[in-house]
């Protein structure tokens, strides 16, 4: 009985503790994603041949505004020739100190392209943080997920716009 008594009394503070009206607690995060790549015809000179926009598309998917200082955050559109490790910046934009939850910010670069060549250069988008960000003392720009802070392209998929 003694046990019951006290199962009860357990069983009565847990619902006197649960409000209905009480909102579940939402983790704010923030997450600068490298979002997308995109490209475009400029201008055409032959069946192989034009000036193609290469554009990156950063994005905060979290759902908190992250907010920084000037310089601590920038994105760079990069060529590689395949199978290489040498990258070379194409494009550089020094990122919004403010970028709130869902904005995106983009960028981008022209260039001739070729379709005659065999291995195109990938195209990578970055985002690259100062590298003391996430020990600043500011919360508000740390980025939660490092896995999407950068995206490739295989170079040869801009020869479809031919």
């Amino acid at each position: 009985m003694k046990n019951m008594k006290l199962f009860l009394l357990i069983i009565t503070c847990t619902l006197l503790a649960c409000d209905k009206d009480d909102e579940p607690t939402v983790e704010q995060t923030i997450d600068l994603s490298a979002d997308a790549i995109t490209y475009e015809m400029v201008s055409q000179t032959s069946s192989t041949t034009g000036e193609v926009r290469i554009t990156g598309h950063i994005q905060n998917v979290g759902n908190t505004n992250f907010n920084s200082t000037i310089g601590q955050q920038v994105a760079h559109l990069i060529e590689r020739p395949l199978g290489s490790t040498t990258e070379t910046v194409v494009a550089t934009e020094n990122l919004s100190p403010t970028i709130n939850a869902g904005n995106e910010i983009t960028f981008s670069y022209t260039r001739n392209w070729d379709t005659t060549i065999e291995f195109q250069n990938d195209i990578i988008l970055r985002i690259s943080y100062d590298p003391d960000i996430f020990i600043d003392g500011n919360p508000n720009n740390d980025d939660i997920n490092s896995s999407n802070n950068t995206l490739i392209l295989a170079g040869n998929t801009i020869n479809s716009l031919f």
